[in-house]
């Protein structure tokens, strides 16, 4: 029980000397298809926590996030994009919310 107990100590203490990678802060790309036909392509940045999100057609919009009970939050003027996991729901002022799924890049 004893040896166990070292080897299971041994292996955590080498642990903790294994640096950890860097988290990833860098701008990341996701792609939407849209139930109404449209394609969006949003930015999310880390610092300052933003979206930029762009819709053929339109000028792109850039969100401040905002504070959401679960998944994400991003919106200003009237534009808001919220979402969890996949799937995203998106508002454009004067345009219907639309439902969009994340697609292979």
């Amino acid at each position: 029980m004893r040896l166990v107990a070292t080897l299971i100590a041994a292996a955590a203490l080498a642990a903790c000397q294994t640096p950890c990678p860097p988290a990833d802060t860098g701008p990341r790309v996701v792609r939407f298809l849209c139930e109404d036909g449209s394609n969006l392509s949003v930015t999310f940045s880390g610092s300052p926590d933003s979206a930029r999100v762009e819709q053929e057609g339109y000028t792109a919009l850039v969100l401040p996030a905002r504070i959401a009970g679960s998944g994400y939050r991003y919106m200003d003027g009237g534009a808001e994009l919220r979402g969890r996991g996949m799937e995203v729901m998106w508002v454009r002022p004067g345009a219907p919310e639309t439902t969009c799924r994340e697609t292979p890049q």
